[in-house]
């Protein structure tokens, strides 16, 4: 079976220049890739959809509409909400990859000029399906993009409206608000970034609003009904950060209490739904969620939960990287001129390499399911992608880029199996293919490296020039001591094979069942089971829809055959991390 592995022959060029022919020269090549599994690799495949999911003056479109041809429309989140996540995936791609996004900078600009001058709130502008407020939802979104842009600059200017920013919050914070905790990690960001106490004493209030006086979160720890994973999740990372700041024991074991929880909602390879309890048969991943789950594992794996970095890996390599659109041949491309708020040229091809807002475990959407906000022209279409998933799956991946491997007090820790460049260490991991993790030592240090869960401990062993190190198993580490500038470490386990049944769905409604073939943290084969069916229903649109669990539909997931291959990949290209932008390793 043939798996879709590259975005396609060139880049689309000027998004004001895209042309039919270009479409059709940008259909993704087939053929498997055997390479090491690096974060790099997925980080430059999102710039086709960074540069190009733009009109000509920059300005991201959130909605794209399977239509005929397919379109993509402007709303009003692209003003605030998109274009901030946009900004900040291009300052955490550049970081993964050295390349800087086309728009970037044009972002960063826009985002500043919509700040009021007086209050330093992003506000919407006035047209035609947009109206000018300033949404709290929004400038969650942009102080973050805002505050990562600083820690990559230092700007003083940035910093000054950074300030006016958090000092103007307050107004627009809403109690009972559903995005009321939506704000925290934004604000512990600021903190910690710009050390501003304002924004501290923001983020105090309203952890004791989500946990005390306006509940998220139910008493024995779970959402409330109709919880949203993205919003709820957002809080929790906010709420973690803010306990080891303050070093609030209590609120840290509630969110580690409630991470188990939506663990516990999930699958093994990541899968989460979109929304807790939804009351038909549809059922979907979103990308934004996946960002979360991570930001929030990594947070607490980092501060006493190593058990976590499972979850961790096998979300990154399972989950996630099949969110990232790459087979888009089910949308029809057009050719039409732009209006002012619609574009039709080309829409699937520039879409590749952004992110699924609604995900099944085998097709990239889960449902034809319609838009319902809006004005007349938007609503009663089917929705492809969201595009608020766009920046946040490159932010997922900069999640596990960042925390895969650390160096800290003279000890480098390998906490995934995942290609990492440090300064001090190249680390290669050879995993779906051979049981197999190298690490190529430039400075002096200790090293542990984390046993993966398949793995019977006393089976994983390490070898250097040759000989045999002598090894602890220290918990889920592999303690390999002190060792030398210079020095190979190889570290060797046994891949194993195993199939589990697994299934999904709301409670009380339709249930898809799927056999899932594991490699190792790798799933290399979804096949779903049991009864096959064509529709669905639907709550949100009150009536059955076509949905897509099983075989058929648009964007087959997990064509993976070729991993059950043992073979030698080739290292896949790195780029070295230097440290900086590192908002979850928190002490």
């Amino acid at each position: 079976m043939k798996r879709i592995v590259a975005l396609g022959a060139v880049l689309l060029g000027a998004s004001t220049g895209l042309s039919t022919a270009s479409v059709q020269e940008s259909r993704p090549a087939e053929g498997p890739i055997h390479e090491t599994f690096a974060i790099e690799t997925y980080a430059r495949r999102t710039y086709n959809y960074l540069d190009n999911m733009v009109d000509k003056d920059g300005l991201p479109y959130f909605n794209v509409f399977w239509t005929d041809p397919a379109e993509a429309a402007h709303d009003w989140p692209d003003f605030g909400d998109v274009t901030s996540r946009q900004l900040q995936a291009a300052v955490m791609a550049r970081h993964m990859t050295g390349q800087e996004a086309r728009n970037e900078r044009l972002w960063y600009k826009r985002l500043l000029s919509s700040l009021d001058p007086k209050t330093g709130l992003l506000v919407r502008p006035k047209t035609s399906f947009c109206e000018p407020v300033a949404d709290i939802g929004d400038q969650s979104l942009t102080l973050y993009a805002l505050v990562t842009a600083y820690a990559d600059t230092k700007d003083p200017a940035l910093r000054d409206a950074i300030c006016r920013m958090v000092d103007h919050l307050p107004s627009l914070h809403q109690p009972n608000h559903w995005l009321c905790g939506f704000m925290i990690k934004s604000l512990m960001t600021c903190v910690r970034q710009l050390d501003y106490k304002p924004a501290l004493d923001q983020a105090q209030r309203l952890v004791r609003t989500v946990f005390d006086e306006s509940p998220l979160f139910t008493p024995d720890n779970t959402f409330r009904h109709g919880g949203h994973m993205h919003g709820n999740l957002r809080t929790l990372v906010g709420a973690a950060d803010y306990a080891l700041y303050a070093k609030d024991p209590v609120i840290f074991s509630r969110v580690d209490a409630i991470y188990r929880y939506v663990r516990s909602e999930g699958t093994r390879f990541g899968f989460l739904p979109e929304v807790i309890g939804r009351k038909g048969d549809v059922v979907s991943c979103e990308t934004c969620a996946l960002m979360d789950f991570l930001g929030l594992a990594v947070t607490l794996a980092n501060n006493g939960h190593p058990e976590y970095w499972g979850d961790v890996e096998r979300m990154a390599r399972n989950q996630l990287v099949e969110s990232q659109v790459l087979d888009t041949s089910w949308l029809t491309p057009g050719d039409k001129p732009d209006t002012g708020q619609f574009t039709w040229r080309g829409v699937g091809a520039r879409m590749r390499g952004g992110y699924a807002g609604w995900t099944s475990p085998t097709h990239i959407l889960a449902a034809r399911e319609e838009l319902h906000w809006g004005g007349p022209e938007l609503r009663g279409k089917t929705r492809a992608f969201q595009n608020c998933c766009g920046g946040s799956g490159t932010h997922a991946f900069f999640i596990v880029w960042k925390n895969c491997a650390r160096f800290e007090n003279g000890t480098l820790s390998v906490h995934l199996h995942i290609d990492k460049l440090l300064p001090q260490a190249e680390i290669r991991c050879y995993q779906p293919y051979q049981g197999l993790l190298t690490v190529d030592l430039r400075e002096s240090c200790k090293v542990r490296v984390r046993i993966p869960e398949f793995v019977v401990p006393q089976n994983i062993k390490a070898t250097s020039g040759g000989g045999e190190v002598k090894a602890v198993i220290s918990g889920n580490y592999l303690d390999l001591g002190a060792r030398q500038a210079g020095e190979r470490l190889v570290v060797t386990y046994p891949m194993r094979e195993w199939v589990e049944e697994v299934s999904i769905g709301n409670p009380g409604f339709r249930q898809y069942r799927y056999r899932v073939t594991w490699k190792g943290d790798t799933v290399v084969r979804m096949t779903p089971i049991g009864e096959s069916v064509k529709t669905g229903f639907s709550d949100f649109d009150g009536r059955q829809v076509p949905v897509f669990y099983g075989t058929d539909g648009p964007g087959s997931l997990y064509q993976r055959e070729y991993m059950l291959e043992e073979t030698q990949p080739k290292p896949a290209r790195l780029h070295a991390d230097d440290g900086s932008l590192d908002f979850w390793f928190l002490r």
